[in-house]
């Protein structure tokens, strides 16, 4: 069965941003603001003084190596308004939850995590994190529908929304043309002139054993990862002859990039394109603050056609903050993640990163509406479907990352997805024992 599209919710998130003032609440003497400082937060932040942090409140913050330039520097001006010590720490999603389970019942873990949406199921089994329960009227008035719904679990909100992202196509205006994008089958011809491996120069490249950037490939030939669109995990789609069809043409690909599926790193891939030694990059889009600020130009495309004619979806995710169960201080840490999600807050986060901000109101600030690569955001997103969220899904990306890595290699495509299907079964299996 097909996977549904988000369609026009998400491509809502950047242009159909609708303006929802926030009432403002009366603030207490025991945190005041100047003028000034109210000003720069905004009436968004105004009921924030009402909730009271906890005395000698400290707070530690875990987020991703993209993540953190923008929460180091709000850190500070968070300490500065109210007097609130705060450490950031380097902790991508996967090591977060990892450590939660562990640091978490010893006290060492983070009072914040910034997870994507489809960790919360296992989050909230795992009883790692707290409801959004002070802020959830002002959440819910001021982000989009579906970020909200994303970092809801079983009617109850949790998360502190902060971007919608997806991945395209990066490419340097200076060695491709726009027009030898158009198709898989472009960029493979493309990639056969440009091509100098000698010289690590290299017309196209992806993570190629991560299954969240590969899913397209399965999207593209009618493969799909859950049924019922994506809540029916009894019916595992990544082994159908649309699934076999598509590992055929992504283990073909190996003539443009000859290299282990291991050695396509996320790093790698970002220097060589840095470098300009990379012409085409398929990543997110949390990297267009990134790629906005090297010596060449840098367009955004959404991916192209596959030979049978179809577009194929890209998976899109919801990352928000999260106040830890394990916290000494949840009301420093509620505080702090209102503080981080306001208006202000989000377009200078979008500034520094490139993340694109979640919440409403933003779509007619230059930075956003004058970024040619957030334009090709937008058309991918609208051929973008929710990466699945329910608990089941963890069971996926180890067996799939397996089977990915495999094939590449050589491996018989159908042999190959019918063991990654066994050992997903299996999994699932294990967590209803």
């Amino acid at each position: 069965m097909k996977l549904g599209k988000f369609n026009i919710l998400l491509i809502a998130i950047i242009f159909m941003f609708g303006t929802v003032a926030c009432s403002a609440k009366q603030t207490t003497e025991s945190n005041p603001q100047s003028a000034e400082q109210a000003n720069t937060i905004n009436e968004t932040t105004a009921n924030a003084d009402e909730l009271t942090p906890e005395p000698g409140a400290k707070l530690l913050v875990w987020d991703g190596k993209d993540g953190l330039p923008f929460l180091t520097e709000i850190a500070k001006q968070f300490t500065e308004q109210y007097n609130i010590p705060v450490e950031v720490q380097e902790q991508g999603a996967p090591e977060q939850m990892t450590k939660m389970k562990t640091d978490g019942p010893a006290g060492l873990a983070s009072d914040l995590l910034v997870l994507p949406h489809d960790n919360l199921s296992e989050a909230v089994a795992g009883g790692f994190v707290l409801p959004n329960d002070f802020f959830e009227e002002e959440t819910k008035a001021e982000f989009q529908e579906t970020a909200v719904n994303a970092v809801t679990k079983d009617g109850i909100l949790y998360g502190y929304p902060r971007n919608m992202e997806t991945y395209a196509l990066f490419y340097n205006k200076e060695l491709v043309k726009e027009s030898d994008l158009n198709s898989w089958d472009d960029i493979i011809r493309f990639s056969k002139t440009y091509n100098d491996v000698g010289a690590k120069k290299y017309g196209f490249m992806m993570q190629l054993n991560n299954f969240y950037f590969a899913y397209p490939f399965f999207s593209g030939y009618d493969g799909y990862v859950f049924g019922d669109n994506n809540t029916n995990p009894e019916d595992i789609g990544l082994n159908n002859a649309g699934a076999v069809e598509a590992m055929k043409y992504f283990q073909a690909m190996r003539e443009i990039l000859p290299m282990e599926a291991a050695d396509a790193t996320g790093d790698v891939k970002t220097a060589l394109f840095q470098e300009g030694k990379l012409a085409i990059n398929l990543d997110g889009v949390w990297n267009i603050g990134n790629f906005s600020k090297l010596p060449f130009e840098v367009g955004m495309v959404p991916l192209p056609k596959f030979p049978n004619g179809k577009v194929p979806n890209t998976f899109a995710g919801v990352k928000a903050y999260y106040v830890s169960a394990y916290s000494k201080y949840p009301n420093a840490a509620k505080l702090f993640a209102r503080y981080v999600t306001t208006k202000e807050a989000l377009l200078k986060n979008f500034e520094v990163t490139g993340f694109i901000p979640a919440r409403k109101g933003l779509e007619n600030e230059a930075a956003i509406k004058d970024n040619a690569m957030v334009s090709g955001a937008i058309q991918q997103f609208e051929h973008s479907i929710a990466m699945p969220s329910i608990f089941e899904m963890q069971q996926v990306w180890a067996p799939m990352a397996n089977a990915l890595e495999l094939i590449w290699k050589g491996e018989d495509p159908q042999k190959t997805l019918d063991n990654a299907v066994k050992s997903i079964k299996e999994g699932i299996a294990t967590l209803h024992q």
